[in-house]
């Protein structure tokens, strides 16, 4: 059995796959390597965000942040980091290694930022530049004139434990 013939006036072509689907094909193939992109330069902030978090200036400075007295009243309790610190931890092969970070910092009475600047030598941290300032540009100096010392004190724990700590009442 044959075909039979095209019907007069109608020409039969045929169009390929381009042809029929470009214009839902063409937005998927610009925006599908674009949010590959993005997920990609996400997930590196999201990992560099976790690397700085665990290193041990960021968490001494966090831990400081906490046990002042001065930066609770101010930004009151919980006091909270931001999503991304900004700055660098650099180390050599040497053992010496250098810090310097932007933290943002918020309670639920106000927000700062935290100032970082903190040098590891010979397997010790030293903490030259630790402050915050707030919002109503208050400056809190959390800096200690001995580092080791101040990594085993909280003067907000002390200052509870007393109970002559002016926070206690308003907390």
């Amino acid at each position: 059995m044959t075909q039979p013939p095209p019907l007069p006036g109608v020409v039969r072509s045929y169009q390929g796959w381009w042809r029929r689907h470009w214009r839902w094909a063409l937005p998927l193939a610009v925006l599908v390597p674009g949010a590959a992109a993005a997920a990609v330069v996400w997930l590196v902030l999201v990992q560099w965000s976790q690397w700085i978090r665990g290193s041990e200036p960021y968490l001494e400075a966090m831990r400081r942040a906490h046990c002042s007295v001065e930066l609770v009243a101010e930004l009151g309790e919980p006091i909270q980091d931001g999503f991304l610190p900004m700055g660098e931890v650099a180390s050599s092969g040497d053992g010496t290694a250098s810090s310097q970070l932007v933290v943002q910092l918020h309670g639920p009475q106000g927000k700062g930022r935290l100032f970082l600047r903190a040098d590891r030598a010979q397997g010790q941290w030293d903490y030259p530049i630790l402050y915050v300032v707030t919002e109503a540009s208050e400056t809190i100096d959390l800096t200690a004139l001995d580092d080791a010392e101040a990594a085993r004190q909280c003067a907000l724990r002390e200052c509870r434990q007393g109970g002559d700590c002016p926070l206690t009442a308003s907390l």
